[in-house]
């Protein structure tokens, strides 16, 4: 006699709610599953990688990040002598568009240098000398400084480019949507009218949902699958959210402000300029004192200190300045940004910060720095690692569920003898 494992806990024949919603969600996550699959399964792999970003970048780019000061007294030239310097070593069509102040004793100084319309290579400076130690443009890897680079563009577009960007973030919206998908699936059907024996509250028939069957490859393949997303859901939510934020916001900004009140972040209220204005009435030094300024009115105005500057730029097809320093409004000190925009005659635009704002903005700033594994320390990092193979091992499973499952269709439909062959995995009677 055949025994056939129910991964939702029911008894046979117990009545089960809405059938129909329950089927249709089942196809969804099933579906919905394999087309993720193997994004998910880069994304976990980069992710668990990603976490320890600056660690290993540090590692692989030693040769162009690594410097020695001249001498013991040494510091760092001033931030408009080294953007002079940089700049008159760039060639023809290379342009520079912000100058950093955040430059490190021992370590050279990273800035981005537009070598063509919106295309983009992040070069190394030496920040004693101003001298060029070379750049890397996130490509195909190529030596060890390009690994990182290329691994983070493998998380979030496949190296794809704006197609990959976009097909991420259609991705992440359907893990989105499959994160509540897959949570409905796990909960307990209705009891059985007339069943003997006590009723069991909703909670306690939900709690083998949370457990994994060992004993069998094919029970623990599913309830590994299903405890594990249970397990993991919080953090499998925002990880996907905010990977919407990243590659589909169009999508996730009215979503925020309709459901948290999140207002624009400082950058989409810029005016859109065409063609681009090139040359603003501030020089780099005036803009500089004009972005100080305005921002210390802001600290005044919303009670924050200001810790360091970090940067100014100027964004061409805006016609704007943001100048941007680490505050105490920031949620990370890995990835400060608190900034304040002004046109090219130093009228202030907006401000933009971490925390602050409005409710919704401090939320999603927690989710993308959740996702960036830019607060909490080393242990929150190596959680993230962990989290990313675990995301791994949840799509690597669902896909060997599905298998498993048209396998045995197959084979029954060969010979349905074989249905009544020893123990049975079937999840889709099970409806889970």
């Amino acid at each position: 006699m055949s025994r056939v494992f129910s991964p939702s806990g029911a008894t046979p024949g117990a009545s089960a709610p809405p059938v129909l919603a329950r089927r249709v969600a089942l196809i969804v996550h099933r579906y919905v599953g394999l087309a993720m699959a193997v994004f998910l399964v880069v994304a976990g792999m980069t992710g668990a990688l990603l976490a320890f970003y600056e660690e290993l970048d540090r590692e692989f780019s030693a040769e162009l990040m690594d410097v020695t000061p001249p001498s013991p007294s040494a510091r760092p030239l001033d931030p408009f002598e080294l953007t002079a310097r940089l700049e008159a070593q760039l060639p023809n069509g290379k342009r520079l568009h912000n100058v950093r102040f955040d430059a490190e004793p021992d370590r050279a100084l990273g800035v981005w240098i537009e070598t063509k319309p919106e295309e983009w290579e992040e070069t190394y400076v030496d920040p004693y000398s101003g001298k060029v130690l070379g750049a890397r443009d996130w490509g195909f890897p190529e030596r060890g400084a390009d690994v990182m680079p290329f691994i983070y563009t493998l998380h979030y577009s496949l190296a794809l480019g704006q197609v990959g960007n976009y097909l991420f973030g259609v991705v992440a919206l359907l893990w989105t949507i499959d994160c509540f998908v897959g949570a409905y699936l796990t909960f307990p059907r209705s009891e059985q009218k007339g069943r003997a024996g006590p009723r069991l509250s909703w909670f306690r028939r939900w709690i083998p949902a949370w457990t994994v069957k060992t004993k069998q490859l094919g029970s623990f393949m599913f309830t590994f699958h299903r405890a594990s997303g249970l397990w993991l859901w919080a953090m499998l939510f925002v990880f996907a959210w905010s990977a919407v934020a990243f590659n589909l916001r169009e999508v996730y900004t009215p979503v925020m402000a309709t459901l948290t009140g999140m207002k624009p972040s400082g950058h989409d209220t810029l005016p859109q300029l065409t063609p681009p204005f090139p040359a603003p009435a501030l020089s780099l030094r005036e803009a500089h004192a004009v972005g100080k300024k305005l921002m210390a009115e802001e600290a005044k105005r919303r009670d924050f200190t200001i810790q360091r500057e970090l940067y100014l730029y100027y964004a061409e097809d805006h016609g704007a300045f943001a100048y941007g320093v680490e505050s105490s409004l920031d949620l990370s000190s890995s990835h400060p940004r608190t900034e304040v925009y002004f046109d090219g005659n130093g009228r202030f635009i907006n401000f933009e910060a971490q925390t602050g704002i409005t409710t919704g903005n401090t939320i999603s700033s927690l989710f993308t720095y959740l996702h960036l594994a830019a607060i909490g320390g080393l242990g929150y990092k190596i959680f993230v690692s962990i989290f990313g193979l675990s995301v791994t091992a949840l799509s690597a499973t669902g896909v060997w569920v599905w298998w498993r499952k048209r396998v045995r269709k197959t084979r029954n439909a060969v010979d349905p003898a074989s249905s009544n062959e020893g123990v049975i995995f079937d999840p889709v009677s099970a409806d889970s």
